[in-house]
């Protein structure tokens, strides 16, 4: 029975040969295989030997088996070390980071305050739209980051309506002028007035740029791919606000000058106005080989009307036919009192046969009024002359002269009619 000695003999090595490095339960296993084979062994052959190989074998499975399961829980130890080490280093890299995006963003926040306090800085120097315009653009492209998108500014001369300020790369889009934007706005029953997001036909904000309850106008953006609309929304509103002062500023500046060149009494421009616009429109008509026309005007007897009836019922004659010319003419004429009872009206591009009937037109609406001065109804006439450039004259004043001749020459006649300058110079 010396085989059974041998074998146990090499339980130990067997042991930790089968569980090492870390398999813990296989030693246990080994050595509760060992333990009952050497109880068996030594119930079989009592006796020193086989109690020498049993002790062995149990003794040597057993330190087999603690170094199994030391080396484990050694293991187990500095896996979870080197686990708490890498989480640190990742929690580590994390907090870097997030360090660089707080970075990245601080400094791309403060680009963009510095851009907008340089924009609110130079757009609190803008007077005119055309000075704003450039200044703008620049402030879109540096604060918002935006590349398509049209800003639009109240028109100060149709209530309700906006005038395209600035558009880019808009071809196309509901937001290249207003009529298609405000249209596209009533037909999805969107209110007016209100920062909003729109998904057709394409992806974009709306958002108006108002100062207290006044709309001063509107900026529409088209929101690149992949873009949050809700972010995007909330950035253009408050660009829109910041900007608003400046849309204010100038309406108020426009306000006060068109005062200043309105006359006060008849609601027309006053001469000076009338001048500079006259060498602009002769520039123009130069430069883009286009025509204008001139009808000088002038209310007939008014010295009589001043005597008899008093200065304060002239002035309500010169009023009611200052009112007379506004309604009259479209809103690229330009109407001014030229002097005393004197008007002029510049008709941009106006054919010989439309200035005429305009004329006529307007000789008749002012003959219709009726004048009342307690129970005495008072007629008025006037007496128009018309000029054309380049056909009667190559400058303006020679323009205004011809005019006048021609007003004169319907006075000569017996006043209350028209007279073209042309066909003045070639009756006879």
């Amino acid at each position: 029975m010396g085989w059974p000695i041998a074998l146990a003999s090499l339980a130990p090595a067997a042991c930790l040969f089968a569980s090492y490095p870390r398999q813990t339960r296989r030693a246990g296993v080994f050595l509760g295989v060992t333990a009952a084979l050497c109880a068996s062994l030594w119930l079989r052959e009592p006796g020193p030997a086989a109690a020498l190989a049993a002790g062995w074998s149990v003794l040597g499975s057993a330190a087999a088996a603690a170094a199994v399961w030391r080396n484990a829980r050694d293991h187990a130890r500095q896996a979870g070390e080197l686990e708490a080490v890498c989480r640190k280093r990742r929690e580590l890299a994390a907090a870097l980071t997030e360090v660089k995006r707080r970075g990245t963003t601080a400094e791309r926040e403060q680009k963009e305050t510095l851009a907008l306090y340089g924009m609110i800085k130079s757009l609190a120097d803008a007077l005119k739209w055309t000075d704003i315009k450039p200044k703008l653009e620049s402030a879109v492209d540096q604060v918002l980051g935006l590349t398509d998108y049209a800003l639009f500014a109240a028109d100060p001369q149709a209530k309700g309506s906006f005038k395209l300020l600035a558009v880019h790369r808009l071809e196309g889009s509901p937001g290249s002028s207003w009529a298609t934007l405000q249209r596209c706005l009533q037909e999805q029953g969107l209110e007016l007035g209100r920062a909003q997001s729109i998904e057709a036909p394409e992806r974009a904000v709306v958002v108006p740029i108002a100062d207290d309850a006044e709309v001063l106008g509107y900026f529409y953006a088209r929101a690149a791919p992949g873009a949050d609309p809700a972010a995007l929304l909330s950035k253009t509103a408050a660009f829109a606000s910041q900007v608003s002062f400046a849309f204010r500023r100038i309406r108020l500046f426009q306000e006060v000058e068109n005062l200043s060149q309105i006359d006060g009494l008849t609601g027309v421009y006053r001469r000076g106005g009338f001048d500079d616009r006259l060498e602009r429109e002769a520039v123009r008509a130069k430069t883009f080989k286009t025509t204008f026309g001139l009808m000088l005007l002038d209310i007939d007897h008014f010295k009589q009307l001043n005597d008899r009836y008093g200065h304060p019922f002239g002035d309500q004659v010169l009023k009611r036919v200052g009112e007379i010319l506004n309604v009259s003419v479209y809103d690229t004429d330009f109407v001014a009192r030229y002097g005393g009872e004197e008007f002029v009206v510049l008709l941009p591009r106006a054919q010989a046969e439309g200035a005429a009937r305009k004329a006529e037109a307007i000789r008749r609406a002012v003959e219709a009024e009726k004048f009342q001065l307690g129970f005495e109804t008072v007629k008025v006439t006037v007496s128009i002359g018309i000029a054309h450039f380049p056909r009667d004259a190559a400058a303006p004043d020679e323009l205004v002269a011809e005019a006048d001749a021609a007003m004169y020459e319907a006075k000569s006649r017996g006043r209350n009619q028209v007279v073209d300058s042309w066909s003045m110079r070639h009756s006879s």
